[in-house]
């Protein structure tokens, strides 16, 4: 009996030995509830390394976390807009480009069984959405990103590489030169009088810590390989890629350009298309760590094919620190739950001036509308022609002014305004840091800030904005 007990514990012994030495193992339930509790396993079959990434189930039930960790998994459909319970497992119909959900098997249907992936505007998500690559659906991924909440459950964001087939795309951790994938030779000095070519401004972006802004700007000089959004009357921006002979290798991301004279596009303009020779000035950002490209608000055409009408070929190496600037774009950066705009154009000053919800309004529900601080500056609130307009709330927990899809702040300061901080709120029934949307817009007319948290899905709301407090700082 002893002898038919231990060869039938050996062959079980074995069994599970050549199943864990498998790559990618097949779905399997873990003992005890797969939470590592009650006896249940606790041991991962990848370690998240390009060599032996974590599997979908590494994650969810073995709890395995980190930052720039490589997943291997199915891509198995989206989510449609804020709500995991409405994913969709399959690609047809697909209208969101922004995540996918990934799973073990490239047959799930189960929502508990997925991860959401956020995609980062970039090389990765145009090449992972399902709504642009509709075949994606069911084919195995590699991914390298931050293992965060998303959509209220555990899943995979700001995403830097993948691999599907034998294709790479992004910027892979821990390869040679940061995996920039620069190719060519740079040319330029970043002047107006000896312009980067593409090569230089990828160059010169990728020396940037994520998400950083070069502290000054670059004229960068090329053709337009390709457009990726033309200009429109709703933004007066377009985003669009150049390269010294018009041809993908070696181009640069041109993102949401203002037009001729650092002014918005309007209708009747000549827009921007492929082949047009261009030189555009403008700060410089590592996106997200994968995406070398201008930084948001800060870039404008000088000159289309050697044309400048519109405007001057103006831009200045240095930001000026006078308070009558012309009408133009500021930053933005979020970073956690702060919200900072930001206005090129000035050097901060020491002067400050805070905004508390709580000190203005006490009621539950109550219409936000015009705010007047203490040295006389002005904060307007306004739905911008939506049906839900900001509002102050409050509750045991939380004290916040909410601004929705589209609405705008407008912020009138005695001054030039250098910086305005957003102390935000989470949304913790979803996780999520309401910090506004990404494609949030802020505006500088001389002493005035405008910001308008745009939203341009067909549907949904995107994300709000929670504010707890404001601190503005003006210029010197």
């Amino acid at each position: 009996m002893k002898k038919i007990f231990f060869s039938m514990l050996v062959a079980t012994m074995t069994a599970f030995t050549f199943t864990s030495c498998e790559d990618v193992p097949a779905a399997y339930e873990i003992p005890g509830g797969g939470n590592g509790g009650n006896g249940g396993s606790t041991e991962t079959v990848g370690n998240g390394t390009a060599e032996n990434p974590y599997t979908v189930e590494d994650i969810k039930k073995h709890g395995a976390t980190g930052s720039n960790v490589f997943v291997k998994a199915y891509i198995v459909g989206f989510v449609p807009e804020k709500a995991i319970d409405d994913a969709k497992f399959t690609a047809e119909g697909c209208e969101a480009v922004s995540n996918v959900l990934i799973a073990a098997s490239a047959d799930e249907t189960s929502v508990d069984n997925v991860m959401p992936v956020q995609l980062p505007v970039g090389d990765v998500r145009n090449a992972i959405n399902l709504k642009d690559n509709p075949t994606n659906i069911k084919q195995e991924v590699v991914l390298c990103g931050n293992i965060e909440a998303y959509f209220g459950k555990t899943g995979l964001k700001s995403v830097v590489w993948a691999k599907l087939g034998d294709k790479e795309f992004g910027a892979k951790p821990g390869t040679e030169g940061g995996g920039t994938g620069i190719t060519g030779t740079p040319k330029g000095t970043g002047t107006k009088d000896d312009p980067f070519n593409s090569v230089a401004a990828n160059t010169e972006a990728a020396k940037l810590a994520a998400n950083a802004v070069s502290e000054q700007g670059y004229y960068i000089k090329g053709k337009v390989v390709s457009v990726k959004e033309a200009f429109s009357a709703q933004y007066g921006n377009a985003s669009f890629y150049i390269s010294d002979d018009g041809k993908a290798d070696g181009q640069f991301l041109v993102f949401r350009s203002l037009y001729l004279g650092n002014q918005k596009w309007t209708e009747g303009q000549a827009n921007i298309q492929v082949g047009d020779e261009v030189v555009v000035y403008g700060k410089l950002t590592n996106y997200m760590g994968n995406t070398l490209e201008t930084a948001q608000n800060t870039t404008y055409l000088v000159s289309v094919n050697g044309k400048t009408e519109g405007g001057s070929t103006g831009g200045e190496d240095k930001p000026g620190t006078g308070e009558d600037k012309p009408a133009g774009n500021g930053n933005i950066a979020i970073d956690g739950t702060t919200l900072t705009l930001s206005n090129p154009s000035v050097q901060a000053g020491a002067t400050t001036v805070e905004m508390v919800p709580g000190d203005f309004y006490t009621e539950n529900g109550t219409e936000v509308t015009t705010i007047t601080l203490k040295d006389g500056t002005k904060i307007v609130f306004d739905a911008n022609g939506e049906k839900n307009g900001p509002k102050y709330y409050t509750g045991a927990n939380y004290s916040n002014i909410r601004v929705y899809k589209n609405n705008t702040i407008t912020f009138e300061g005695h001054k030039a305004i250098a910086k305005i901080e957003f102390s935000c709120d989470v949304d913790k029934n979803k996780n999520v840091n309401c910090v506004g949307n990404e494609t949030a817009t802020v505006v500088v007319d001389g002493k005035k800030m405008t910001y308008t948290n745009v939203f341009t899905e067909a549907s949904g709301g995107g994300v709000q904005l929670r504010i707890n407090k404001i601190v503005i700082t003006y210029a010197k």
